[in-house]
Protein backbone atom coordinates (compact mmCIF):
# COMPACT_ATOMS: atom_id res chain seq x y z
CA UNK A 1 0.00 0.00 0.00
CA UNK A 2 1.18 3.26 -0.61
CA UNK A 3 1.05 6.43 1.11
CA UNK A 4 -1.78 9.14 -1.02
CA UNK A 5 -4.13 10.81 0.26
CA UNK A 6 -7.60 10.20 -1.39
CA UNK A 7 -8.75 14.19 -1.51
CA UNK A 8 -12.48 13.02 -3.06
CA UNK A 9 -13.36 11.46 0.04
CA UNK A 10 -16.77 12.56 2.10
CA UNK A 11 -15.88 15.14 4.73
CA UNK A 12 -14.62 12.85 7.93
CA UNK A 13 -13.14 10.07 6.15
CA UNK A 14 -10.11 9.18 4.77
CA UNK A 15 -8.37 6.88 2.54
CA UNK A 16 -5.13 5.70 1.32
CA UNK A 17 -3.95 4.74 -1.94
CA UNK A 18 -1.85 2.13 -4.01
CA UNK A 19 -1.56 0.85 -7.39
CA UNK A 20 -1.47 -2.07 -9.41
CA UNK A 21 -1.78 -3.31 -12.83
CA UNK A 22 -4.97 -5.72 -14.32
CA UNK A 23 -4.84 -5.97 -18.25
CA UNK A 24 -2.87 -2.87 -18.80
CA UNK A 25 -5.45 -1.10 -16.66
CA UNK A 26 -4.15 0.99 -14.20
CA UNK A 27 -5.73 -0.38 -10.42
CA UNK A 28 -5.75 1.52 -7.71
CA UNK A 29 -5.90 -0.36 -3.87
CA UNK A 30 -7.35 1.38 -1.40
CA UNK A 31 -8.80 2.27 2.45
CA UNK A 32 -11.87 4.05 3.78
CA UNK A 33 -12.46 4.52 7.29
CA UNK A 34 -15.67 4.55 8.60
CA UNK A 35 -16.38 5.64 12.11
CA UNK A 36 -12.68 4.20 12.97
CA UNK A 37 -13.35 0.65 11.08
CA UNK A 38 -11.61 0.07 8.10
CA UNK A 39 -12.81 -0.77 4.33
CA UNK A 40 -10.47 -1.77 1.91
CA UNK A 41 -11.37 -1.56 -1.79
CA UNK A 42 -10.13 -1.62 -5.14
CA UNK A 43 -10.91 1.14 -7.96
CA UNK A 44 -10.25 0.80 -12.00
CA UNK A 45 -10.83 3.99 -13.35
CA UNK A 46 -13.46 4.34 -16.47
CA UNK A 47 -16.44 5.90 -17.65
CA UNK A 48 -19.50 7.56 -16.04
CA UNK A 49 -21.41 4.45 -15.01
CA UNK A 50 -19.93 2.33 -12.17
CA UNK A 51 -20.32 -1.00 -11.64
CA UNK A 52 -19.54 -2.17 -7.78
CA UNK A 53 -18.59 -5.87 -6.97
CA UNK A 54 -19.67 -7.39 -3.55
CA UNK A 55 -18.01 -10.81 -2.19
CA UNK A 56 -18.96 -13.80 -0.63
CA UNK A 57 -18.83 -15.51 2.89
CA UNK A 58 -15.16 -15.87 3.23
CA UNK A 59 -13.65 -14.37 0.59
CA UNK A 60 -12.20 -10.99 -0.50
CA UNK A 61 -12.50 -8.11 -3.34
CA UNK A 62 -9.71 -10.33 -5.15
CA UNK A 63 -12.39 -12.74 -6.34
CA UNK A 64 -13.64 -10.75 -9.00
CA UNK A 65 -9.93 -9.81 -10.38
CA UNK A 66 -11.11 -12.29 -13.73
CA UNK A 67 -14.69 -10.52 -14.04
CA UNK A 68 -12.91 -7.43 -13.48
CA UNK A 69 -10.27 -7.98 -16.60
CA UNK A 70 -13.49 -8.53 -19.06
CA UNK A 71 -15.56 -5.41 -18.20
CA UNK A 72 -15.12 -2.91 -20.33
CA UNK A 73 -13.66 0.84 -19.84
CA UNK A 74 -17.06 2.47 -20.25
CA UNK A 75 -17.64 1.24 -16.93
CA UNK A 76 -15.78 2.56 -13.25
CA UNK A 77 -15.14 -0.75 -11.29
CA UNK A 78 -15.03 -0.79 -7.56
CA UNK A 79 -14.88 -3.74 -5.42
CA UNK A 80 -14.40 -3.96 -1.56
CA UNK A 81 -13.43 -6.21 1.36
CA UNK A 82 -16.48 -6.33 3.16
CA UNK A 83 -16.49 -6.16 7.26
CA UNK A 84 -14.55 -9.23 8.82
CA UNK A 85 -12.49 -10.25 5.28
CA UNK A 86 -9.46 -9.58 3.59
CA UNK A 87 -7.82 -6.04 5.19
CA UNK A 88 -11.31 -4.90 6.08
CA UNK A 89 -11.21 -4.47 9.99
CA UNK A 90 -12.76 -7.38 12.04
CA UNK A 91 -15.91 -6.37 13.77
CA UNK A 92 -16.54 -10.15 16.11
CA UNK A 93 -20.22 -10.26 16.88
CA UNK A 94 -20.99 -8.07 14.13
CA UNK A 95 -21.80 -9.25 11.32
CA UNK A 96 -25.93 -9.25 10.52
CA UNK A 97 -27.10 -8.57 6.70
CA UNK A 98 -28.19 -5.34 8.44
CA UNK A 99 -23.97 -4.41 9.07
CA UNK A 100 -22.99 -6.02 5.97
CA UNK A 101 -25.51 -3.58 4.15
CA UNK A 102 -25.09 -0.69 5.81
CA UNK A 103 -21.29 -0.62 5.10
CA UNK A 104 -21.97 -1.30 1.60
CA UNK A 105 -24.43 2.11 1.42
CA UNK A 106 -21.87 3.81 3.08
CA UNK A 107 -19.21 2.74 1.24
CA UNK A 108 -20.92 3.72 -2.26
CA UNK A 109 -21.67 7.22 -0.53
CA UNK A 110 -18.44 7.89 0.00
CA UNK A 111 -16.57 6.89 -3.16
CA UNK A 112 -19.00 7.45 -6.06
CA UNK A 113 -22.30 9.24 -6.71
CA UNK A 114 -23.60 6.96 -9.30
CA UNK A 115 -25.23 6.20 -11.92
CA UNK A 116 -24.62 2.54 -10.37
CA UNK A 117 -24.92 -1.18 -10.91
CA UNK A 118 -24.11 -3.49 -7.98
CA UNK A 119 -23.17 -6.97 -8.32
CA UNK A 120 -23.02 -9.07 -5.53
CA UNK A 121 -22.18 -13.30 -5.25
CA UNK A 122 -23.25 -15.20 -2.47
CA UNK A 123 -23.53 -13.56 0.56
CA UNK A 124 -22.84 -10.32 -1.47
CA UNK A 125 -26.35 -10.95 -3.45
CA UNK A 126 -27.81 -10.49 0.07
CA UNK A 127 -26.22 -7.48 1.24
CA UNK A 128 -26.31 -6.01 -2.36
CA UNK A 129 -30.50 -6.25 -2.60
CA UNK A 130 -30.48 -5.26 1.22
CA UNK A 131 -28.65 -2.10 0.29
CA UNK A 132 -30.55 -1.88 -2.80
CA UNK A 133 -33.63 0.32 -1.51
CA UNK A 134 -31.43 3.14 0.28
CA UNK A 135 -29.25 3.54 -2.59
CA UNK A 136 -32.23 3.90 -5.29
CA UNK A 137 -31.44 7.42 -6.14
CA UNK A 138 -28.42 6.27 -8.00
CA UNK A 139 -29.18 2.79 -8.47
CA UNK A 140 -30.04 1.30 -11.81
CA UNK A 141 -29.80 -2.28 -11.19
CA UNK A 142 -28.63 -5.19 -9.07
CA UNK A 143 -27.13 -8.26 -9.95
CA UNK A 144 -27.29 -11.54 -7.98
CA UNK A 145 -25.00 -13.94 -8.26
CA UNK A 146 -26.35 -17.62 -7.20
CA UNK A 147 -27.48 -16.70 -3.53
CA UNK A 148 -29.13 -18.65 -1.50
CA UNK A 149 -31.86 -16.90 -1.35
CA UNK A 150 -34.04 -20.23 -0.39
CA UNK A 151 -33.19 -22.90 1.90
CA UNK A 152 -30.26 -25.10 0.00
CA UNK A 153 -31.04 -28.60 -0.45
CA UNK A 154 -29.87 -31.11 2.66
CA UNK A 155 -26.72 -32.08 1.14
CA UNK A 156 -25.55 -28.50 -0.12
CA UNK A 157 -26.28 -27.24 3.15
CA UNK A 158 -23.99 -30.01 5.00
CA UNK A 159 -21.57 -28.90 2.45
CA UNK A 160 -21.97 -25.86 3.21
CA UNK A 161 -21.21 -26.13 7.44
CA UNK A 162 -18.19 -28.20 5.94
CA UNK A 163 -16.95 -25.11 4.54
CA UNK A 164 -17.30 -22.82 7.62
CA UNK A 165 -15.55 -24.99 9.54
CA UNK A 166 -11.65 -24.77 7.72
CA UNK A 167 -8.82 -26.24 9.64
CA UNK A 168 -5.61 -24.82 9.81
CA UNK A 169 -4.45 -26.56 6.38
CA UNK A 170 -7.04 -24.84 4.83
CA UNK A 171 -6.13 -21.71 6.13
CA UNK A 172 -3.24 -21.69 5.13
CA UNK A 173 -3.67 -22.65 1.82
CA UNK A 174 -6.50 -19.92 1.42
CA UNK A 175 -4.96 -16.43 1.60
CA UNK A 176 -9.21 -14.85 1.54
CA UNK A 177 -9.62 -17.98 4.47
CA UNK A 178 -6.55 -16.85 6.25
CA UNK A 179 -7.55 -12.94 6.32
CA UNK A 180 -11.12 -13.87 7.42
CA UNK A 181 -12.37 -13.65 10.67
CA UNK A 182 -12.93 -16.98 12.35
CA UNK A 183 -16.33 -15.32 13.90
CA UNK A 184 -18.00 -15.59 10.48
CA UNK A 185 -18.36 -18.89 10.93
CA UNK A 186 -21.87 -18.81 12.52
CA UNK A 187 -23.01 -17.21 9.54
CA UNK A 188 -23.13 -20.67 7.92
CA UNK A 189 -23.91 -22.80 10.53
CA UNK A 190 -26.53 -21.14 11.89
CA UNK A 191 -28.15 -19.59 8.98
CA UNK A 192 -28.82 -16.69 10.12
CA UNK A 193 -29.25 -14.82 6.53
CA UNK A 194 -32.58 -16.83 6.55
CA UNK A 195 -33.14 -15.68 9.76
CA UNK A 196 -32.66 -12.14 9.51
CA UNK A 197 -34.14 -11.69 6.12
CA UNK A 198 -37.32 -12.73 4.25
CA UNK A 199 -36.30 -12.84 0.90
CA UNK A 200 -39.17 -12.33 -0.40
CA UNK A 201 -39.83 -9.15 0.94
CA UNK A 202 -36.23 -8.00 0.42
CA UNK A 203 -36.74 -8.28 -3.44
CA UNK A 204 -39.94 -7.30 -3.57
CA UNK A 205 -38.31 -3.57 -2.12
CA UNK A 206 -35.91 -3.88 -5.08
CA UNK A 207 -35.99 -0.50 -6.21
CA UNK A 208 -34.76 -1.44 -10.29
CA UNK A 209 -34.22 -4.46 -12.07
CA UNK A 210 -32.65 -7.17 -10.96
CA UNK A 211 -30.04 -10.11 -13.01
CA UNK A 212 -30.17 -12.93 -11.41
CA UNK A 213 -27.09 -15.08 -12.66
CA UNK A 214 -27.33 -18.52 -11.27
CA UNK A 215 -24.63 -21.78 -11.19
CA UNK A 216 -25.33 -25.56 -11.58
CA UNK A 217 -26.45 -27.40 -8.88
CA UNK A 218 -24.85 -30.80 -10.35
CA UNK A 219 -21.69 -28.81 -10.16
CA UNK A 220 -22.41 -27.34 -6.71
CA UNK A 221 -24.56 -24.10 -7.39
CA UNK A 222 -26.42 -22.95 -4.47
CA UNK A 223 -29.46 -21.49 -6.52
CA UNK A 224 -31.55 -24.55 -7.92
CA UNK A 225 -34.21 -23.26 -10.66
CA UNK A 226 -36.83 -23.77 -8.51
CA UNK A 227 -35.22 -20.98 -6.18
CA UNK A 228 -34.69 -18.49 -8.75
CA UNK A 229 -38.23 -19.14 -10.03
CA UNK A 230 -39.76 -18.20 -6.74
CA UNK A 231 -36.78 -15.01 -6.69
CA UNK A 232 -38.16 -13.90 -9.85
CA UNK A 233 -41.87 -14.12 -8.80
CA UNK A 234 -41.03 -12.19 -5.91
CA UNK A 235 -39.91 -9.00 -7.46
CA UNK A 236 -42.15 -6.16 -9.00
CA UNK A 237 -39.74 -5.01 -10.81
CA UNK A 238 -38.29 -6.25 -14.44
CA UNK A 239 -35.76 -9.29 -13.47
CA UNK A 240 -33.51 -11.64 -16.10
CA UNK A 241 -32.41 -14.65 -15.10
CA UNK A 242 -28.95 -16.24 -16.63
CA UNK A 243 -28.02 -20.18 -16.32
CA UNK A 244 -24.77 -21.23 -16.94
CA UNK A 245 -24.58 -24.84 -16.86
CA UNK A 246 -21.65 -26.80 -15.62
CA UNK A 247 -20.07 -23.69 -13.46
CA UNK A 248 -20.17 -24.36 -9.38
CA UNK A 249 -20.89 -21.70 -6.62
CA UNK A 250 -18.50 -19.18 -7.92
CA UNK A 251 -19.90 -18.27 -11.39
CA UNK A 252 -17.83 -15.13 -11.94
CA UNK A 253 -14.77 -16.76 -11.28
CA UNK A 254 -15.00 -20.15 -13.38
CA UNK A 255 -16.76 -18.00 -15.90
CA UNK A 256 -15.99 -14.31 -15.99
CA UNK A 257 -16.47 -13.55 -19.84
CA UNK A 258 -19.56 -15.24 -19.46
CA UNK A 259 -20.68 -13.30 -16.26
CA UNK A 260 -19.33 -10.03 -17.94
CA UNK A 261 -21.71 -10.66 -21.37
CA UNK A 262 -24.52 -10.94 -19.03
CA UNK A 263 -23.95 -8.20 -17.09
CA UNK A 264 -23.13 -5.95 -20.46
CA UNK A 265 -26.18 -7.04 -21.53
CA UNK A 266 -27.84 -6.28 -18.72
CA UNK A 267 -26.49 -3.20 -18.61
CA UNK A 268 -28.22 -2.24 -22.29
CA UNK A 269 -31.20 -1.86 -20.88
CA UNK A 270 -30.43 1.14 -18.11
CA UNK A 271 -30.17 4.34 -19.50
CA UNK A 272 -27.64 6.59 -17.47
CA UNK A 273 -30.50 8.75 -15.88
CA UNK A 274 -33.10 5.99 -14.66
CA UNK A 275 -34.43 2.56 -15.57
CA UNK A 276 -35.87 1.92 -19.37
CA UNK A 277 -39.07 0.40 -18.44
CA UNK A 278 -38.87 -2.00 -21.86
CA UNK A 279 -36.36 -4.61 -19.83
CA UNK A 280 -37.60 -8.17 -20.70
CA UNK A 281 -39.45 -9.81 -17.85
CA UNK A 282 -38.65 -13.60 -17.20
CA UNK A 283 -40.30 -15.75 -18.03
CA UNK A 284 -41.10 -14.04 -21.40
Amino acid sequence: MGGVRDTTGTAGMTSTAGMTRLNSTVLEQRSLELDGRRLAYAVRPGGPRTLCFVHGLGARWQTFRRLMAHIGPEWTVLAFDQRGHGQSSWTTGRYALADFAGDLVEFVRAVTSGPLVLYGHSLGGWVSALAAPRLADVLLGVGVEDSALYEPAAELQAEMEAFARPGAVMRSLNPSLRLADPGLEARWTERRAHAEQDPREMLAALPCPLLLVRGDTAAGGLLSAESAHRALRATAVPATEVFVAGSPHAVHAKEPGTVARAIADFATHLSTTGVERDVRRWPG
